[in-house]
Formats: C-alpha cells, sequence, structure tokens
C-alpha cells in the first residue's frame, strides 16, 4: 500500500530498485511463514494418516495369527478393520480442527489488541457538553513526548490566548510548533501540564464539540475520494451553498474551481490526486471556515500557494477571523500581517512571547552581533 499510494515518488526520486528489495525481502518473509505453517499442518495430517495406516495394518498382521489358531473367524478380522477405521477417522478432522482453532486464536489476539488500544471514548467517561466556546487557550507548563520517542517535544509549554487574539507560533524545523497545534485539538493528550478551553482542561470537553469549536489546517494536507463540495462540508453541520460558496471564496477555492466545467461537482481521487499542492491547501482551508468556528488553528496554510494568491487569501483572512481567535504555526514572514503577538518555541520551550515587533528587535540585535564581529 505504501508503494502503491506513493508511485509518483518512488518514481521521481528513483526509489524502485529499493522499494522492490523491500517487496522481495516481505514476500520472502512471509513464504517461509506460510511454509513453516503448511509443514506444521502436513505433519499432523499425516500423523493421524500414518496412525490410521499402522493400526489397520497392525489388526491384519495379529489376526492372522488369531484365524490360524481359530480364536476368529475371518469374518471378525474384517469388521475389526472397519471398525477400527471408522474408530479413528474422527482423528483426520480432528487435526485439521486443531489447525483451524490455531487460525482463529491467533486472529482473536490481534482483535483483541485491537479492541484494547486506547480510545478517544473509552467506556464509562463522561464528557462536559461544549457547543460553543469563546477561544481562550492556555497551555500550563505541557510536557509531552511522542510514543516510543527519547525526546520530549514539549518541556513546560505555558501561555495564554485571549479571545479574538491574533497569535503567530514560529520556530525552527522540530522546535515543537505542530506538536502545540495536535495537542491543542486534543490529538495528544500531554504527561505533564494540561491544556485549558475557556479555563476547562479539553481533556474534559467531548472531543465532537472541541473539534467543532477550532477550524484546523494541519501541516499535512489530506483531502478524500469524492466531490469539492463534499470535501468542503465534510466535517460541517448541515453546512448551506452559502456557507460552502463564503469559506470557498476566503481560501481561493473560487478561484480555480469557477474555470472548471463540473465547478464543485469536481471527482477528486484520494488525498487529492490530479490538484496543485495550493489547490489542496485551499480547499483544506475552506473546510476549516465553514461554520465559523471560534478558533482558527492553522498550521502553514499558504505554503505551497504563489506569492499572489497568497496575498489575496491573507487578505481576505484578515477579515475573516477580525472577531476570532486566530493561531497561525508558521516560519513564514507573509503570514505575520494576520497576528498581533508572536510565541517562539525553541527547542520544546517559549523563547518569547510577546508583540510581533519582537522580531524586528530580535533581527536588529542580530545584525548588529554580525556588524561587531
Amino acid at each position: 500500500m505504501e508503494t502503491v499510494s506513493g508511485l509518483e515518488t518512488i518514481k521521481a526520486t528513483g526509489a524502485a530498485r529499493r522499494m522492490r528489495a523491500r517487496w522481495e525481502d516481505a514476500i520472502a518473509r512471509q513464504s517461509e511463514h506460510g511454509t513453516r505453517a503448511r509443514g506444521v499442518t502436513q505433519l499432523a495430517m499425516n500423523a493421524t494418516s500414518f496412525t490410521q495406516q499402522s493400526a489397520q495394518v497392525m489388526i491384519v498382521f495379529y489376526g492372522v495369527f488369531l484365524i490360524t489358531a481359530g480364536e476368529v473367524s475371518m469374518g471378525a478380522l474384517i469388521a475389526s478393520v472397519i471398525l477400527t477405521g471408522r474408530a479413528l477417522a474422527p482423528l483426520a478432522q480432528l487435526a485439521q480442527t486443531l489447525t483451524r482453532l490455531n487460525q482463529a486464536r491467533n486472529s482473536y489476539r490481534s482483535l483483541d489488541a485491537l479492541m484494547r488500544a486506547d480510545s478517544e471514548r473509552p467506556q464509562g467517561r463522561h464528557w462536559l457538553s461544549r457547543p460553543r466556546l469563546d477561544g481562550r487557550i492556555r497551555f500550563d507548563n505541557v510536557h509531552f513526548t511522542y510514543p516510543d520517542q527519547p525526546v520530549a517535544a514539549l518541556k513546560g509549554v505555558s501561555f495564554t490566548i485571549e479571545p479574538g487574539e491574533k497569535v503567530a507560533i514560529l520556530g525552527r524545523i522540530g522546535s515543537g510548533k505542530s506538536t502545540v497545534a495536535r495537542l491543542l485539538l486534543g490529538l495528544y493528550a500531554p504527561d505533564q501540564g494540561a491544556v485549558l478551553m475557556d479555563d476547562t482542561d479539553i481533556r474534559q470537553i467531548d472531543p465532537g464539540d472541541l473539534r467543532r469549536n477550532i477550524g484546523s489546517v494541519l501541516q499535512d494536507v489530506w483531502l478524500f475520494s469524492g466531490t469539492v463540495r463534499e470535501n468542503i462540508a465534510i466535517g460541517a453541520r448541515r453546512p448551506r451553498d452559502s456557507d460552502i460558496l463564503e469559506a470557498a471564496r476566503i481560501a481561493g477555492v473560487e478561484a480555480f474551481i469557477a474555470r472548471h466545467p463540473s465547478g464543485y461537482d469536481l471527482m477528486l481521487a484520494e488525498r487529492g490526486e490530479g490538484l496543485s499542492g495550493g489547490q489542496k491547501q485551499a480547499i483544506s482551508l475552506a473546510r476549516a471556515l465553514v461554520g465559523r468556528p471560534p478558533v482558527l488553528l492553522l498550521d502553514e496554510p499558504t505554503s505551497a500557494m504563489d506569492v499572489q494568491n497568497e496575498r489575496a487569501v491573507i487578505a481576505r483572512l484578515r477579515d475573516e477571523a477580525r472577531d476570532r481567535t486566530l493561531i497561525v504555526v508558521t516560519h513564514r514572514t507573509s503570514l505575520l500581517d494576520l497576528v498581533d503577538r508572536v510565541i517562539v518555541i525553541e527547542d520544546g520551550r517559549v523563547g518569547a512571547d510577546g508583540d510581533k515587533s519582537i522580531l524586528a528587535r530580535a533581527a536588529r540585535q542580530a545584525a548588529g552581533g554580525k556588524d561587531g564581529a
């Protein structure tokens, strides 16, 4: 599946030989396990058949001496052979049954492990219903480490965002910017500390209510097979056509979909194959805007757009987000026109927090340090 999904990338990067080697190795291991399984099955069945045949041979061999001695008749020997075959016949079925039992046991273990995996909605857990939130966000000494990773992604992050505030979260690659977004959406739970929305720990809020109040664009854009209309409205509750059209206009979808004869009924392949990166981002942004959620969380929402389209989208977003909480995770300076405040994440910690003019001061200080050097 990985090879099929990434076929174009494999061809473009010349990785066909490596992927073919991985495929052949997987097939070899599967063949080895299959051979061993078939060997065990055949051994059981052949042992059962050998037992049946041996019992009949021994009865005939011993019966000849009994007939010679006059202790039994020929008919009694034939009856004994028939009855022995009938009595031992279930052994063959027993071997097959034991083989299927082993397969069923292995399947049950796999399904049981899957069903016992952690769930967002564990049985017996009760949630707070918050159909509409104001958008006050607080990270309180949040520590977080991704599963099976030795290094913490966040190390004591604390900040507060007031309702209607416009904030950019900046930082280098791997500093923890996107982790902040995932924790805010409740995709992961902090190891220590708490993430609060309207002064309520988000672990108490119904996950559906939480995400309906946050219009999000994640860094990895994922579209589904279906029409453009369905992809925009996929997470909204009974959206009207006017809502979809307005979201599409703000996100820039209208700019390219209006020229297509199918319009919003344009069918998309899995992951939006056939669209450019900027067009995929526009559809993902429109999806976040439908329903006018009180919080907008945008993780690199225009990184694949050209400069002209990006400038137009930023201008429309500025008007659209005027009365909403806006959080932009980015390293592009063009998106700073949307915000008034900047939080800089450095190695999993808050390195700076204040008016976006701190970036200009930091740049001047860095320039002064270079001149002095």
